[in-house]
């Protein structure tokens, strides 16, 4: 048997903070453990991300808060320490890990109607190596970073693949520097042949730190080619989401541990509650417990789920 693959998933904060929101719900039957990254995006409330991590620790103390952190929209080194206090003081002192990334003025990961540039000033860091480097990060309590990785290259920054990998290995060269623990956590990407060859490359340059592959749940045609455009993503061709996985799965399945992926970051654009039952049925499969190695920790059940949805329900109906 090969070793557990972790898995975590990006949870919107407007999502979550919606009323009747079947995200929240599903919150207490997640298993402790998961991390639940917390996008930036533009167009949220200023607040959105504080309000979201008090909900994940009234709900869930056990899951593992990361919030995005946008460097080219962070006005200071002193209103990023000042925004960490908060999310500390929200979350009862639990964020240990944050997700940094460069960051745009469209929030490409919001799957409502299509986001238009928010208007700001211009941040105090051009890249979020610099922001990283002020050290406000430790200050502030956050030990470990999360960083992006772009197998197909950031259109929006005009970076090809090769020059946004080069960028990486910046930040992890930072991070090893200065003894942060730091993880990649890639962009989804509909081609399997584009998201291997990334990690191999990865590999290939000696990158060592772990690596989260970003993948879409079940989700419509018409919706992953619209995030896929919004992301400057390769559209995709199929609706399925199971034929790409078992793919990934068997190129796993070639590689020592070190060699290949060590978790599963899971983009929900179809819901959360479709999502997490096709993630329980990759569990459940022999086959790929075989290729892949269990998911660790295992993911809710579908009972779980459906009671969530039932209580949503009635609490419509009153």
């Amino acid at each position: 048997m090969r070793p557990p693959v972790s898995w975590s998933i990006e949870l919107s904060t407007t999502g979550l903070l919606k009323a009747n929101s079947l995200a929240a719900r599903v919150l207490p039957r997640l298993p402790a453990g998961v991390r639940i990254y917390l996008p930036a995006l533009p167009q949220d409330p200023p607040d959105a991300i504080e309000n979201a991590l008090t909900l994940l620790r009234r709900e869930n103390p056990g899951l593992v808060p990361v919030p995005h952190i946008a460097a080219s929209r962070e006005p200071s080194v002193a209103s990023l320490e000042a925004r960490l206090a908060a999310w500390q003081r929200a979350s009862a002192d639990s964020v240990r890990e944050a997700l940094v990334v460069r960051g745009d003025s469209v929030g490409a990961h919001d799957t409502g109607s299509a986001p238009t540039a928010a208007p700001s000033a211009p941040g105090a860091f051009a890249t979020s190596l610099e922001l990283l480097e002020t050290g406000a990060l430790a200050r502030c309590g956050v030990e470990a970073v999360s960083l992006c990785g772009h197998p197909e290259g950031i259109s929006t920054a005009g970076l090809s693949a090769d020059a946004a990998r080069g960028a990486l290995k910046s930040k992890l060269a930072w991070a090893d520097a200065n003894s942060v623990p730091a993880r990649v956590v890639t962009q989804f990407c509909f081609y399997t042949g584009q998201a291997t060859s990334y990690v191999d490359a990865l590999r290939a340059d000696g990158v060592g730190a772990d690596v989260s592959l970003g993948v879409v749940g079940p989700s419509s045609l018409a919706l992953r080619q619209r995030m896929a455009e919004r992301c400057g993503v390769a559209a995709p061709t199929s609706p399925y989401s199971t034929p790409y996985m078992r793919r990934i799965a068997g190129w796993q399945a070639g590689k020592s541990a070190e060699k290949g992926i060590q978790g599963l970051h899971v983009y929900p654009f179809g819901g959360v509650a479709s999502t997490l039952k096709w993630l329980r049925d990759f569990a459940d499969d022999p086959e790929f417990g075989v290729w892949f190695g269990a998911l660790e920790p295992p993911p809710p059940d579908e009972k779980g789920v459906k009671e969530a949805l039932a209580e949503l329900k009635a609490e419509r109906i009153q």
